[in-house]
Protein backbone atom coordinates (compact mmCIF):
# COMPACT_ATOMS: atom_id res chain seq x y z
CA UNK A 1 0.00 0.00 0.00
CA UNK A 2 1.31 3.56 -1.22
CA UNK A 3 0.58 6.69 1.19
CA UNK A 4 -0.56 9.49 -1.07
CA UNK A 5 -0.27 12.99 0.91
CA UNK A 6 -2.98 15.78 0.85
CA UNK A 7 -3.06 19.85 1.66
CA UNK A 8 -5.92 21.52 1.62
CA UNK A 9 -5.48 24.62 -1.15
CA UNK A 10 -7.93 26.61 -3.15
CA UNK A 11 -7.48 28.88 -6.30
CA UNK A 12 -7.94 31.89 -4.27
CA UNK A 13 -4.56 31.62 -2.29
CA UNK A 14 -1.75 33.57 -2.97
CA UNK A 15 1.92 32.54 -3.73
CA UNK A 16 3.22 32.60 0.04
CA UNK A 17 -0.05 30.37 0.95
CA UNK A 18 1.42 28.48 -2.13
CA UNK A 19 4.88 28.12 -1.02
CA UNK A 20 4.14 27.09 2.66
CA UNK A 21 1.59 24.75 1.90
CA UNK A 22 3.98 22.56 -0.47
CA UNK A 23 6.62 22.86 1.87
CA UNK A 24 4.91 20.84 4.41
CA UNK A 25 3.61 18.90 2.12
CA UNK A 26 7.33 18.61 0.59
CA UNK A 27 8.28 17.11 3.98
CA UNK A 28 5.02 14.86 4.89
CA UNK A 29 5.70 12.85 1.47
CA UNK A 30 9.46 12.63 1.82
CA UNK A 31 9.54 14.13 -1.61
CA UNK A 32 13.64 15.39 -0.78
CA UNK A 33 14.43 11.67 -0.99
CA UNK A 34 14.08 11.58 -4.94
CA UNK A 35 16.94 13.84 -5.00
CA UNK A 36 20.91 13.83 -5.22
CA UNK A 37 23.52 16.60 -4.56
CA UNK A 38 24.11 17.39 -8.50
CA UNK A 39 21.35 16.28 -10.29
CA UNK A 40 20.30 18.10 -13.28
CA UNK A 41 16.54 17.38 -12.47
CA UNK A 42 13.23 18.21 -14.44
CA UNK A 43 10.62 19.81 -13.60
CA UNK A 44 7.60 18.02 -15.70
CA UNK A 45 4.86 20.47 -15.39
CA UNK A 46 2.75 22.21 -18.55
CA UNK A 47 2.64 25.84 -19.21
CA UNK A 48 -0.79 26.15 -20.67
CA UNK A 49 -2.09 26.20 -24.06
CA UNK A 50 -2.67 29.90 -25.35
CA UNK A 51 -5.75 31.09 -24.28
CA UNK A 52 -6.30 28.77 -21.11
CA UNK A 53 -6.33 30.17 -18.07
CA UNK A 54 -6.64 27.16 -15.64
CA UNK A 55 -3.35 25.68 -15.89
CA UNK A 56 -1.07 25.77 -12.72
CA UNK A 57 0.00 28.92 -11.71
CA UNK A 58 3.93 29.40 -11.72
CA UNK A 59 3.94 29.89 -8.11
CA UNK A 60 3.21 26.33 -7.68
CA UNK A 61 6.42 25.91 -10.08
CA UNK A 62 8.83 28.44 -7.84
CA UNK A 63 7.96 26.86 -5.08
CA UNK A 64 8.90 23.50 -6.09
CA UNK A 65 11.99 24.36 -7.45
CA UNK A 66 12.90 26.53 -4.37
CA UNK A 67 12.61 23.02 -2.69
CA UNK A 68 14.86 21.05 -5.44
CA UNK A 69 17.51 23.67 -5.31
CA UNK A 70 17.57 22.85 -1.24
CA UNK A 71 18.56 19.61 -1.94
CA UNK A 72 21.71 20.60 -3.94
CA UNK A 73 20.09 19.72 -7.86
CA UNK A 74 20.16 21.94 -10.64
CA UNK A 75 16.53 22.45 -11.94
CA UNK A 76 14.38 22.61 -14.87
CA UNK A 77 11.33 23.27 -15.97
CA UNK A 78 10.24 21.15 -18.99
CA UNK A 79 7.91 19.87 -21.09
CA UNK A 80 7.22 17.91 -25.07
CA UNK A 81 5.71 19.13 -28.24
CA UNK A 82 2.48 18.72 -28.95
CA UNK A 83 1.05 17.14 -32.54
CA UNK A 84 -1.58 19.57 -33.46
CA UNK A 85 -1.08 22.91 -34.86
CA UNK A 86 0.17 25.43 -31.82
CA UNK A 87 2.77 27.80 -30.88
CA UNK A 88 4.04 24.87 -28.77
CA UNK A 89 4.54 22.43 -31.51
CA UNK A 90 7.92 23.47 -31.40
CA UNK A 91 10.79 24.22 -28.83
CA UNK A 92 11.51 28.10 -29.71
CA UNK A 93 7.61 28.78 -29.64
CA UNK A 94 6.70 26.46 -26.58
CA UNK A 95 9.64 27.97 -24.82
CA UNK A 96 8.20 31.61 -25.90
CA UNK A 97 4.43 30.58 -24.55
CA UNK A 98 6.31 29.54 -21.17
CA UNK A 99 8.00 33.27 -20.58
CA UNK A 100 4.14 34.71 -21.54
CA UNK A 101 2.59 32.16 -18.86
CA UNK A 102 4.79 33.63 -16.13
CA UNK A 103 7.20 30.52 -15.73
CA UNK A 104 10.45 32.89 -16.48
CA UNK A 105 14.06 32.08 -14.62
CA UNK A 106 12.99 35.38 -12.54
CA UNK A 107 9.57 34.43 -11.40
CA UNK A 108 10.40 31.00 -11.20
CA UNK A 109 13.92 30.13 -10.19
CA UNK A 110 14.75 27.88 -13.14
CA UNK A 111 14.77 28.00 -17.04
CA UNK A 112 12.20 26.46 -19.51
CA UNK A 113 14.09 23.40 -21.67
CA UNK A 114 11.94 21.90 -24.52
CA UNK A 115 12.83 17.69 -23.44
CA UNK A 116 12.34 17.07 -27.06
CA UNK A 117 14.37 19.95 -28.25
CA UNK A 118 13.70 21.90 -31.80
CA UNK A 119 11.03 20.17 -33.57
CA UNK A 120 10.05 17.79 -31.02
CA UNK A 121 12.51 14.75 -32.62
CA UNK A 122 14.97 14.34 -30.24
CA UNK A 123 14.70 11.26 -28.34
CA UNK A 124 15.73 8.04 -27.12
CA UNK A 125 14.64 4.88 -27.97
CA UNK A 126 14.01 2.83 -24.86
CA UNK A 127 13.23 -1.05 -24.33
CA UNK A 128 10.28 -2.06 -22.21
CA UNK A 129 8.91 -5.13 -23.56
CA UNK A 130 5.20 -3.58 -22.99
CA UNK A 131 1.77 -4.65 -23.87
CA UNK A 132 1.59 -2.86 -27.67
CA UNK A 133 5.62 -2.14 -27.92
CA UNK A 134 8.98 -3.58 -27.54
CA UNK A 135 10.40 -0.15 -27.51
CA UNK A 136 9.31 3.44 -27.02
CA UNK A 137 10.71 6.73 -27.90
CA UNK A 138 11.10 8.98 -24.97
CA UNK A 139 12.14 12.54 -25.03
CA UNK A 140 15.76 13.03 -24.01
CA UNK A 141 15.93 15.66 -21.56
CA UNK A 142 13.67 13.31 -19.76
CA UNK A 143 15.89 10.49 -20.17
CA UNK A 144 19.26 12.22 -19.07
CA UNK A 145 17.85 14.35 -15.88
CA UNK A 146 19.09 11.94 -13.03
CA UNK A 147 15.92 12.67 -10.86
CA UNK A 148 12.50 14.11 -11.63
CA UNK A 149 9.16 15.88 -10.31
CA UNK A 150 6.23 15.36 -11.76
CA UNK A 151 4.01 18.12 -11.20
CA UNK A 152 0.60 17.64 -12.93
CA UNK A 153 -3.02 19.36 -13.05
CA UNK A 154 -5.82 16.99 -13.00
CA UNK A 155 -8.57 17.40 -15.51
CA UNK A 156 -10.77 15.20 -17.21
CA UNK A 157 -9.71 13.53 -20.62
CA UNK A 158 -11.15 12.53 -24.00
CA UNK A 159 -9.12 9.42 -24.34
CA UNK A 160 -8.81 8.23 -20.79
CA UNK A 161 -11.64 10.47 -18.45
CA UNK A 162 -8.52 11.38 -16.07
CA UNK A 163 -5.79 13.89 -17.20
CA UNK A 164 -3.52 12.52 -14.58
CA UNK A 165 -0.15 11.80 -13.24
CA UNK A 166 0.39 8.41 -15.46
CA UNK A 167 -0.73 11.03 -18.54
CA UNK A 168 1.92 13.24 -17.81
CA UNK A 169 4.60 10.72 -17.77
CA UNK A 170 3.27 8.40 -20.66
CA UNK A 171 1.99 10.84 -23.36
CA UNK A 172 3.86 14.27 -22.02
CA UNK A 173 7.23 12.95 -21.60
CA UNK A 174 7.10 11.76 -25.20
CA UNK A 175 8.47 12.73 -28.42
CA UNK A 176 6.42 13.46 -31.59
CA UNK A 177 7.22 10.17 -33.34
CA UNK A 178 6.12 8.25 -30.03
CA UNK A 179 2.60 10.87 -29.59
CA UNK A 180 1.66 9.89 -32.98
CA UNK A 181 2.24 6.13 -31.78
CA UNK A 182 0.46 6.67 -29.01
CA UNK A 183 -2.58 8.05 -30.80
CA UNK A 184 -3.36 7.67 -34.35
CA UNK A 185 -4.48 4.22 -36.06
CA UNK A 186 -3.79 4.79 -39.60
CA UNK A 187 -0.84 5.95 -41.62
CA UNK A 188 0.34 10.16 -41.90
CA UNK A 189 -1.66 11.71 -44.97
CA UNK A 190 -0.92 15.00 -46.63
CA UNK A 191 -3.93 18.01 -46.76
CA UNK A 192 -3.18 19.15 -50.20
CA UNK A 193 -4.38 22.56 -49.63
CA UNK A 194 -1.94 22.97 -47.04
CA UNK A 195 0.65 22.22 -48.66
CA UNK A 196 3.58 24.39 -49.80
CA UNK A 197 5.73 21.57 -51.67
CA UNK A 198 8.39 22.73 -49.80
CA UNK A 199 9.74 18.95 -49.89
CA UNK A 200 10.97 19.23 -46.27
CA UNK A 201 8.75 16.42 -45.40
CA UNK A 202 10.48 14.12 -47.99
CA UNK A 203 14.10 15.00 -47.10
CA UNK A 204 13.90 13.86 -43.78
CA UNK A 205 11.67 10.70 -44.25
CA UNK A 206 14.06 7.99 -42.89
CA UNK A 207 11.98 5.21 -45.74
CA UNK A 208 11.72 7.39 -48.38
CA UNK A 209 7.76 7.21 -48.56
CA UNK A 210 7.21 10.87 -49.17
CA UNK A 211 7.42 12.31 -52.81
CA UNK A 212 6.87 15.98 -53.61
CA UNK A 213 5.52 17.78 -57.29
CA UNK A 214 2.70 20.23 -56.76
CA UNK A 215 2.08 18.73 -52.88
CA UNK A 216 3.64 16.11 -51.19
CA UNK A 217 2.46 12.58 -51.10
CA UNK A 218 2.78 9.51 -48.43
CA UNK A 219 3.36 6.06 -50.25
CA UNK A 220 1.31 3.90 -47.08
CA UNK A 221 3.26 0.80 -48.62
CA UNK A 222 6.94 2.10 -47.43
CA UNK A 223 5.62 4.52 -44.71
CA UNK A 224 7.02 3.45 -41.09
CA UNK A 225 4.74 5.90 -39.03
CA UNK A 226 7.94 7.31 -37.23
CA UNK A 227 6.26 10.81 -37.25
CA UNK A 228 9.18 12.98 -38.89
CA UNK A 229 6.81 14.41 -41.42
CA UNK A 230 4.65 15.42 -38.46
CA UNK A 231 7.62 17.20 -36.45
CA UNK A 232 9.31 18.64 -39.66
CA UNK A 233 6.22 20.03 -41.25
CA UNK A 234 5.75 24.01 -40.71
CA UNK A 235 2.52 24.35 -42.27
CA UNK A 236 0.20 22.34 -40.78
CA UNK A 237 -0.27 19.86 -43.80
CA UNK A 238 0.65 16.72 -42.30
CA UNK A 239 -2.57 14.82 -40.91
CA UNK A 240 -3.07 11.76 -39.10
CA UNK A 241 -6.63 10.15 -37.50
CA UNK A 242 -7.19 10.05 -33.93
CA UNK A 243 -8.73 6.84 -33.92
CA UNK A 244 -6.99 4.89 -31.12
CA UNK A 245 -9.25 5.08 -27.90
CA UNK A 246 -9.79 2.42 -25.18
CA UNK A 247 -7.86 -0.47 -24.28
CA UNK A 248 -4.80 0.53 -26.96
CA UNK A 249 -4.65 3.79 -25.97
CA UNK A 250 -4.40 3.18 -22.48
CA UNK A 251 -1.89 0.13 -23.03
CA UNK A 252 0.29 2.73 -25.23
CA UNK A 253 0.11 5.54 -22.26
CA UNK A 254 1.40 2.89 -20.16
CA UNK A 255 4.11 1.53 -22.08
CA UNK A 256 5.45 5.17 -22.33
CA UNK A 257 5.29 5.75 -18.44
CA UNK A 258 6.65 2.38 -17.84
CA UNK A 259 9.80 3.58 -19.54
CA UNK A 260 10.29 6.85 -17.32
CA UNK A 261 9.57 5.06 -14.18
CA UNK A 262 11.69 2.14 -14.83
CA UNK A 263 14.46 4.36 -15.91
CA UNK A 264 14.47 6.36 -12.64
CA UNK A 265 13.54 3.72 -9.69
CA UNK A 266 12.82 5.67 -6.54
CA UNK A 267 14.01 8.89 -8.31
CA UNK A 268 10.62 10.24 -9.21
CA UNK A 269 8.26 12.56 -6.78
CA UNK A 270 4.23 13.62 -7.79
CA UNK A 271 2.83 16.49 -7.05
CA UNK A 272 -1.12 16.69 -8.26
CA UNK A 273 -2.86 20.05 -8.25
CA UNK A 274 -6.61 19.27 -7.86
CA UNK A 275 -7.54 22.98 -8.44
CA UNK A 276 -9.52 24.43 -11.03
CA UNK A 277 -10.40 21.03 -12.46
CA UNK A 278 -12.12 21.30 -15.71
CA UNK A 279 -13.35 18.73 -18.19
CA UNK A 280 -10.69 19.09 -20.75
CA UNK A 281 -6.78 18.92 -20.42
CA UNK A 282 -4.32 22.21 -20.20
CA UNK A 283 -3.77 21.67 -24.47
CA UNK A 284 -7.01 23.23 -25.48
CA UNK A 285 -7.29 27.37 -25.92
CA UNK A 286 -10.37 27.19 -24.00
CA UNK A 287 -11.95 29.25 -20.74
CA UNK A 288 -13.21 26.24 -19.10
CA UNK A 289 -15.00 26.67 -16.08
CA UNK A 290 -13.78 24.39 -13.09
CA UNK A 291 -16.44 21.12 -12.51
CA UNK A 292 -16.38 21.17 -8.82
CA UNK A 293 -15.03 23.00 -5.60
CA UNK A 294 -11.24 23.09 -5.25
CA UNK A 295 -9.87 19.95 -3.71
CA UNK A 296 -6.04 20.77 -2.50
CA UNK A 297 -2.48 19.64 -3.91
CA UNK A 298 -1.72 15.62 -2.87
CA UNK A 299 2.12 14.50 -3.21
CA UNK A 300 3.11 10.45 -3.20
CA UNK A 301 5.96 8.45 -4.62
CA UNK A 302 3.58 6.37 -6.23
CA UNK A 303 1.84 7.71 -9.70
CA UNK A 304 -0.82 5.06 -10.04
CA UNK A 305 -1.85 5.59 -6.19
CA UNK A 306 -1.81 9.62 -6.80
CA UNK A 307 -3.93 9.09 -9.85
CA UNK A 308 -6.51 6.76 -7.75
CA UNK A 309 -6.97 9.05 -4.82
CA UNK A 310 -7.74 11.98 -6.84
CA UNK A 311 -10.34 10.23 -8.50
CA UNK A 312 -11.91 9.54 -4.94
CA UNK A 313 -11.20 12.93 -3.62
CA UNK A 314 -13.18 14.09 -6.99
CA UNK A 315 -16.15 11.57 -6.63
CA UNK A 316 -16.15 12.62 -2.57
CA UNK A 317 -16.32 16.28 -3.58
CA UNK A 318 -18.44 16.23 -6.37
CA UNK A 319 -20.78 13.41 -5.59
CA UNK A 320 -20.14 11.49 -8.92
CA UNK A 321 -17.11 10.71 -10.93
CA UNK A 322 -14.98 12.20 -13.14
CA UNK A 323 -15.35 10.71 -16.14
CA UNK A 324 -19.42 11.11 -15.23
CA UNK A 325 -18.91 15.25 -15.12
CA UNK A 326 -16.50 15.52 -18.66
CA UNK A 327 -16.54 12.31 -20.67
CA UNK A 328 -19.17 9.84 -19.81
CA UNK A 329 -18.32 6.41 -21.21
CA UNK A 330 -14.74 6.49 -20.21
CA UNK A 331 -13.61 4.59 -17.06
CA UNK A 332 -10.75 6.11 -15.91
CA UNK A 333 -10.08 3.46 -13.43
CA UNK A 334 -8.89 1.54 -16.48
CA UNK A 335 -5.51 3.04 -17.09
CA UNK A 336 -5.08 2.74 -13.87
CA UNK A 337 -5.41 -0.99 -13.08
CA UNK A 338 -3.29 -0.97 -16.94
CA UNK A 339 -0.52 0.46 -14.79
CA UNK A 340 -0.80 -1.69 -12.21
CA UNK A 341 -0.49 -4.66 -14.01
CA UNK A 342 2.74 -3.55 -15.26
CA UNK A 343 4.36 -2.78 -12.12
CA UNK A 344 4.27 1.41 -11.74
CA UNK A 345 2.39 1.53 -8.78
CA UNK A 346 -0.50 0.60 -6.90
CA UNK A 347 -4.29 1.49 -6.56
CA UNK A 348 -3.84 0.93 -2.94
CA UNK A 349 -3.42 3.82 -0.86
CA UNK A 350 -3.46 5.49 2.56
CA UNK A 351 -4.50 9.20 2.45
CA UNK A 352 -2.47 11.27 4.65
CA UNK A 353 -4.43 14.43 5.28
CA UNK A 354 -1.37 17.32 6.21
CA UNK A 355 -2.12 19.92 8.48
CA UNK A 356 -0.99 22.86 6.43
CA UNK A 357 -0.33 24.92 9.89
Amino acid sequence: MSKVYLVELDRSSGAEAVAERLRVLWGAAGLASCFRQNDLAALKLHVGEPGRTTFVPPAYAAALVRLMKEQGVTPFLTDTAVLYRSRRDNGPGHAIVAHEHGFTVDAVGAPFVPADGLQGSEEIEVRVNGRQFETVAIASAIMKARSMLVLTHVTGHLGTGLGGALKNLGMGCSSKKAKLRQHHGQHPRIDADACTGCGTCAEWCPSDAVTVESHAAIDTSLCIGCGECIATCRDGAVEFGWSISGENLRERIADHAAAVVRDKPGRIGYVTVAVNVTKDCDCLSLVQEPLLEDIGVLASLDPVAIDRAVLDLIRDRAGRTLESMSYPGRDASLQLACAEQMGLGTTRYELVRVDPA
